[in-house]
């Protein structure tokens, strides 16, 4: 019975996707010179598992290119080339370049052959010139050991002394075809102990009859190591199918000799070079392997679309339960009480249900992190500049929505930084700073929200170049401005300081999606800055899109939900407290500032319990640096409410972010306090 491989895509695509992160996030920590070795290992296992599982799956283009990137791994993994940074350069554009070619798999589309031609060269031009720079001296020794006796024991369970392993490994025809190779499977298995290793070449045919493609040898292995078997089955786990393999345990260890019988060319024509590599040993092997086991058993992967309808069944339930309280609350009797207590109950195992689902969604920000450090060092080597990143925060946890989300405007964020904030070595050394900028990343939660921050130690915004470009390009007038209106120029559409667009930045679209993502996450930025200290950008945003904390306010007979993250102070006016201003309708003062008035039975059309301002109860509210003052007729209470997308539902409508059910099933809707506040200032042009 054959098997469908296609069913098994997805997850591939996935886990390289996951591995490749990995693999940038350890090439950037290599040191020229004096590389940590482990890293290295953990690269080539990247390489090894892709090349593997694209062999498997018949993608030949990727399995062909990712083969010559383990090839040169395996070189820096013997000490035969040094880490430098050509070669790690080579390396991060290997990623970039196996990264679009499983996007190009995944989706069907073309491969830009040409690309991965160029950089398979450069690859394997790398890869001779460390092999003739290293003359071969490795050769095959024979070498006698005493034995150990084990300790009796499970045969299938981790010794707490060496133990003896005979295995049998023949190849099936078809191995290579799949991307195998059994000398760096040897290899793997000598590293977890002494190996003892005899060649099968009975089946190798006459030199004229001999078929590249088919794998003809088998090998006998004797293996003295105390790591436990599946340390020695995962050596094999991309050949299972394509192999006969045997592993049993022996009563005693045998001695460590490495030997070939009837022929050495019964062996790969690199083995002269490399067995040497194959009887190094491996210390924390049983270790390493015992601890991804149990990582891996400990989690699972989930697709989205589950956990978001995990997330409305129990927003279903929240609006149930608040339904049943309100009428619980409505009966009287002998069993009411009782009944009320079932409710409370009730509403504590819901909400609780509704936080650990809550959790399922929520994902570390070092998942959008992991993308700067390669970032930075491309783009500060481009510009010439010295730029250090400091992450501060990665375990902060956010909603997978809002996560998706976040990573362009801080994209842009840290580009502008690099770019338009941090001087030139030279520039900074003559004003007294070190030569090296420093762009810092940093998140952490605040109450219900979460803030992010990008600063940096460069030179500030300067305020008289920004103005001068606003008045230019006619964005502003003559008139004064304050700090923090001339800070929220730079996210004016079209804006931009530089004379000429490069590909970095000038074109002006940056720092304007950078506003409008975050607007419509529902969150806000602040921009401070110090000339010749650098800028400092905070991102505030809700942990999650999905619920919201919010005010029931009523108007007339409807309820509206204000979200409590946009609310300043509710308060109760006096006649003499408003005032008329021509273009700008009703206003109060409030801290320091004039605050216009909304009267929200205006904006939705219904009708209110009075139009008296001193009769009804003014919110101030706060929304992209402004603020004005919801007029309403009563405060209902505080409540977490499950937002239910508006837009999808029936159509987008101005001022409202969304809807929700209430307990009595009434539906009310979520105000988008920016939103509003553009609305109202329109209405006021108009």
């Amino acid at each position: 019975m054959s098997i469908d491989l296609a069913q098994f895509h997805d997850a591939f695509f996935d886990e390289s996707a996951e591995a490749l992160e990995s693999m940038e996030a350890a090439l950037l920590q290599l040191n020229p010179g004096a590389p940590d070795p482990e890293l290295i290992n953990s690269i080539f296992r990247v390489a090894h598992s892709i090349k593997g599982g694209s062999a498997t799956f018949g993608f030949a283009e990727v399995a062909s290119f990712t083969h010559t990137c383990e090839t040169l791994l395996d070189e820096l993994r013997a000490g035969r080339m040094q880490v430098s940074q050509h070669i790690t350069d080579l390396l991060l554009k290997s990623v970039d370049v196996m990264r679009e070619m499983l996007r190009c798999v995944q989706h069907k589309e073309t491969i830009d052959a040409q690309r991965v031609a160029d950089l398979q060269f450069d690859l394997e031009v790398a890869i001779v010139q460390a092999t003739a720079a290293n003359t071969p001296t490795a050769t095959l020794v024979n070498t006698v050991s005493d034995s150990v006796v084990d300790e009796p024991g499970n045969d299938d369970g981790p010794a707490t002394q060496s133990r003896t392993w005979r295995i049998e490994f023949r190849p099936l025809p078809q191995l290579f075809v799949r991307g195998n190779d059994p000398l760096r499977m040897l290899r793997e298995l000598a590293e977890l102990g002494d190996l003892k290793i005899t060649a099968d070449a009975s089946q190798l045919p006459p030199l004229a009859e001999l078929d590249p493609q088919v794998c003809y040898l088998a090998w006998m292995l004797e293996l003295r190591t105390d790591a436990p078997r599946e340390s020695m089955e995962q050596v094999f786990d991309w050949a299972q199918g394509d192999c006969e393999l045997s592993i049993e345990p022996l009563p005693t260890a045998s001695t460590s000799v490495l030997t070939v019988v009837e022929g050495g060319a019964g062996l790969p024509a690199e083995a002269g070079n490399q067995a040497a590599d194959i009887a190094q040993p491996r210390t924390d092997a049983a270790g390493a392997d015992a601890a991804r086991i149990n990582a891996e058993s400990s989690s699972i992967r989930v697709s989205t679309e589950k956990v978001d309808e995990l997330m409305n069944s129990v927003g279903e339930l929240v609006i149930t339960q608040s339904m049943l309280s309100q009428l619980g609350s409505q009966l009287a009797g002998a069993g009411a009480e009782q009944l009320r207590s079932g409710l409370a109950q009730l509403e504590r195992n819901v909400r609780e249900l509704q936080e650990s689902v809550m959790r399922v969604r929520m994902l570390p920000i070092s998942f959008v992190f992991s993308r700067f450090p390669r970032m930075v060092r491309d783009l500060s080597q481009r510009l010439g500049k010295q730029v250090q990143l400091k992450l501060t925060g990665e375990q902060t946890e956010l909603d997978k929505t809002v996560l998706e989300k976040i990573g362009d405007p801080l994209v842009h964020l840290v580009r502008n930084s690099i770019d338009h904030g941090i001087e030139m070595p030279d520039v900074r050394v003559a004003a007294g700073k070190p030569a090296a900028g420093t762009v810092s990343m940093q998140a952490c939660h605040k109450g219900g929200n979460i803030s992010v921050e990008v600063l940096d130690d460069g030179a500030g915004l300067n305020h008289q170049r920004i103005l001068a470009k606003a008045r230019e390009r006619g964005l502003i007038g003559d008139e004064t401005l304050s700090e923090a209106q001339i800070n929220d120029l730079i996210f004016a559409a079209g804006f931009s300081t530089n004379e000429q667009a490069t590909d970095i930045s000038g074109r002006g679209v940056g720092m304007d999606v950078v506003r409008r993502n975050i607007k419509e996450l529902g969150g806000s930025i602040e921009v401070s800055t110090t000339a010749g200290a650098g800028s400092r950008f905070v991102i505030t945003l809700p942990l999650t899109l999905a619920i919201v904390d919010g005010q029931s306010v009523a108007v007339g007979g409807e309820i509206y939900i204000v979200p409590l993250i946009t609310i300043i102070e509710s308060l109760q006016l006096k006649p003499a407290m408003v005032n008329r201003i021509a273009g700008s309708g009703e206003v109060f003062w409030f801290r320091d500032a004039y605050v216009p008035i909304v009267r929200l039975y205006e904006v939705f059309g219904v009708r209110p319990r009075t139009t008296a301002l001193h009769e009804g109860l003014i919110m101030v509210v706060e929304g992209e640096g402004r603020r004005m003052g919801l007029f309403v007729d009563d405060l209902l209470g505080q409540q977490q409410v499950v937002i239910k997308s508006l837009e999808s539902n029936f159509r987008r409508v101005e001022g409202v972010s969304g809807a929700t059910i209430l307990g009595d099933g009434a539906v009310a809707l979520i105000l988008d306090v920016p939103g509003l506040i553009r609305l109202c200032a329109q209405r006021q042009a108009a």
